[in-house]
């Protein structure tokens, strides 16, 4: 359902400016793309021409302020909302880019290897119904000789949470940083250990958080792999040729901007007015949260229609609110004007 700007609760309040430059780095995809490439969601045939007129516009704005960047989106976009009987709400939480101590050569103190991408998973992929290696079997040496060991880090624990956040840094020993970007995964279902220790009986649903999942299994050593092994998902890295974090499609991610989404609902690439709260990093309260996002990314963890994962970046700042943000909200998806018209046919 098509709704105006004006109903956007904070829009009148909120600047734009950065969601526009943020929406700048998706249309780099956009313009090389053919224009029948389908970059649309499993629900909305989308294609890449629908984007192609308004990131011609954005890429030539070279001076952004407020009013020129809110004149581009109410001019190319149409605010549309999903709703059936009553508006829906959804969770929304937040990630940020880890700071892990490391080593490039496996020593007694870093020795939970961060894999490359397997030779053959590739090759594994394109046959149908295939099953790669489990995370227990990847544990267990399988991949030993078929995948690169891009860092070696101290602890499996915090190579699961360096899956979940999806890119990393790892400061060697001589101060240097190594960029660790998402590669690829294994294909299994992901399993969310917390849900894990929920159903064991030894966390609740508010316990169950990062700081809480990592204390448990720091006083239960024993129990880590059996824990962690639930989850048969695993994911690869690769170096990041930039020190940033990159999206689906290669897209660098924007702190506080960028949205990582279920793309069997949206668009990767398109704006969302994002309504939530966010925790307040001065006490405890939780502040209102108004703002344009652009969907950039995806993750394992978020699916759903109304589910999202904002990208903080890197930092104390970042690292609280991307483990400490979880509320309800909702967002608005802004379609070009051309492609609402065709699908509202």
């Amino acid at each position: 359902t098509k709704v105006s700007f004006e109903a956007l609760p904070g829009w009148d309040k909120t600047d734009v400016k950065k969601s526009l430059s943020a929406f700048q780095m998706s249309c780099k995809t956009f313009l090389k793309q053919a224009p029948a490439h389908h970059v649309g969601s499993r629900h909305l045939d989308i294609r890449a021409k629908d984007w192609q007129p308004a990131c011609k516009e954005a890429s030539l704005i070279d001076s952004l302020d407020e009013d020129n960047a809110k004149v581009f989106f109410e001019k190319w976009f149409y605010p549309v909302e999903s709703a059936k009987r009553k508006p829906l709400n959804g969770l929304f939480t937040g990630y940020y880019m880890p700071l892990l101590k490391g080593s490039l050569t496996k020593t007694k103190q870093f020795n939970t290897p961060i894999y490359g991408l397997p030779q053959d998973l590739q090759l594994n992929n394109l046959k149908k119904n295939s099953r790669y290696y489990t995370r227990e079997e990847i544990d267990n040496g399988a991949i030993k000789k078929k995948a690169p060991v891009i860092a070696w880090i101290n602890s499996p624990v915090e190579r699961l949470f360096l899956e979940i956040e999806g890119s990393g840094v790892v400061k060697l020993a001589n101060g240097k940083h190594v960029y660790l970007g998402y590669a690829g995964e294994n294909g299994a279902r992901y399993t969310s250990i917390g849900s894990v220790l929920i159903k064991k009986g030894v966390m609740t649903k508010h316990t169950a958080s990062k700081q809480g999942i990592k204390r448990y299994l720091n006083k239960h050593p024993s129990h880590v792999n059996t824990i962690l092994h639930k989850n048969k998902s695993f994911v690869f890295f690769e170096h990041l040729k930039q020190p940033m974090a990159v999206g689906t499609k290669g897209i660098g991610l924007t702190p506080g901007y960028s949205l990582a989404v279920d793309k069997q609902w949206i668009p990767i690439g398109a704006p969302l007015w994002l309504a939530t709260k966010v925790p307040n990093t001065q006490d405890d309260n939780e502040r209102k949260f108004q703002r344009l996002m652009i969907a950039q990314d995806t993750g394992g963890a978020i699916k759903g229609l109304m589910r999202g994962d904002i990208y903080w970046g890197s930092g104390k700042k970042a690292t609280y609110l991307g483990e400490h943000m979880k509320n309800e909200g909702r967002y608005w998806l802004l379609l070009p004007k051309g492609a609402f018209n065709r699908l509202a046919v």
